[in-house]
């Protein structure tokens, strides 16, 4: 994995943490509220209600005080089931029968699908007070809260993710072109460089060398301006002329020895460093997919250039992807950046690239100018 990826994904982890930090953080204080709400609410009723049976059956006879429980069924509950009584006996019962559990504790109980605030309490002679409310809806409406500012936090690393991704193709594109257009200008230069400082040449041989590493060096500062430019501003980037296509298959079959020429026309109106590029780098891919030694075919006629191998070809699926720009940038298919670098200078030049391909048999990719 490469090191800007490596920093891209660290990115995205980073800001997914902070993005559900800070949302649990807003959060946290409104669920405690909610709940301390409803217990004080709770607490605040079962108090009141413990405070009414005590004063009812204050000075009533024992025997008596079932009858006198009675009183509590007009009670409006708002919600809350509770019931009263003395040892197993029950006095008074609000539906549905709220459970039994540890007197002096206040809990919350899940039962029968419900979610429910519990206290037991004991009052004097013996009596008891069992009190539920019933706040289903208040932690379902919590939970959905959480659910939604969670889904909230997805989208929005999902949406910070993407732009970061744009941003990161915006900026890295630039330099991967580059780097995959330097290699053959800096493969020309070297190679005469050495041939220059090793080998015993005429002056006439000397004046050639040195003319190609003049004439790449030049190619390679207008390419990489060219390449550096066309992210940003492709129509800037594109400066047409008319152009000498015996000087470009010339020039392509120095750096290509095994390229045959075919050249139905002297000149065409193109950007000369763009078109040097996109050749380049479709005659590039035929030569690696040839054995070494076989020949590559470059056709130019006018409005159309074709170039054919006799190499291994592709499959389907390959050739789906060499055909479609927006796929051909895809990891799991070796085009390299060349193909999707060559699709964008036909289309500045409006023109359209389509590959033909048989597996084993070899390909031609067709450079076809429509205006």
């Amino acid at each position: 994995m490469k090191l800007r990826q490596k920093s891209y994904l660290l990115t995205v982890l980073l800001i997914t943490l902070v993005l559900h930090a800070s949302v649990l953080f807003v959060l946290l204080p409104n669920i405690r509220m909610t709940v301390s709400s409803a217990e004080a609410r709770a607490l605040g009723e079962e108090k009141a209600l413990a405070l009414a049976a005590d004063r009812l059956f204050e000075d009533v006879a024992v025997e008596d005080r079932p009858i006198y429980a009675r009183a509590f069924s007009i009670y409006d509950s708002g919600g809350a089931t509770f019931a009263i009584g003395s040892g197993d006996a029950t006095w008074v019962l609000v539906e549905p029968a709220p459970p039994v559990i540890e007197t002096g504790r206040i809990r919350w109980i899940e039962q029968d699908g419900r979610t429910l605030l519990t206290i037991a309490d004991t009052l004097s002679d013996g009596i008891w007070l069992r009190y539920a409310l019933d706040e289903t809806a208040t932690i379902r409406r919590l939970k959905w809260q959480s659910i939604g500012a969670a889904l909230l936090c997805t989208a929005l690393t999902a949406a910070i993710a993407a732009a970061l991704y744009i941003i990161q193709e915006r900026v890295y594109r630039p330099i991967d072109r580059l780097a995959h257009e330097l290699r053959t200008p800096l493969t020309v230069i070297r190679g005469y460089g050495e041939l220059l400082e090793r080998t015993k040449l005429t002056p006439e041989q000397q004046h050639t060398a040195a003319g190609y590493i003049v004439a790449e060096s030049e190619r390679l500062g207008e390419i990489s301006q060219k390449l550096l430019t066309m992210s940003d501003a492709r129509t800037r980037a594109y400066r047409p002329e008319r152009v000498d296509l015996h000087a470009i298959a010339a020039h392509l079959k120095n750096t290509y020895p095994t390229l045959n020429c075919e050249i139905g026309c002297d000149t065409m109106t193109a950007d000369r460093a763009l078109l040097l590029s996109m050749l380049g780098n479709l005659i590039g891919n035929a030569v690696k997919a040839s054995a070494a030694g076989s020949p590559v075919q470059m056709r130019i006629e006018p409005g159309m250039i074709e170039i054919t191998d006799r190499g291994r070809g592709m499959n389907a699926q390959h050739l789906a992807y060499v055909n479609d720009p927006s796929h051909a940038r895809n990891p799991s298919i070796r085009s390299g950046l060349g193909v999707p670098l060559c699709h964008e200078i036909a289309a500045l030049h409006g023109a359209t690239l389509r590959f033909t391909s048989v597996e084993g048999e070899g390909t031609t990719a067709t450079v076809l100018f429509t205006s």
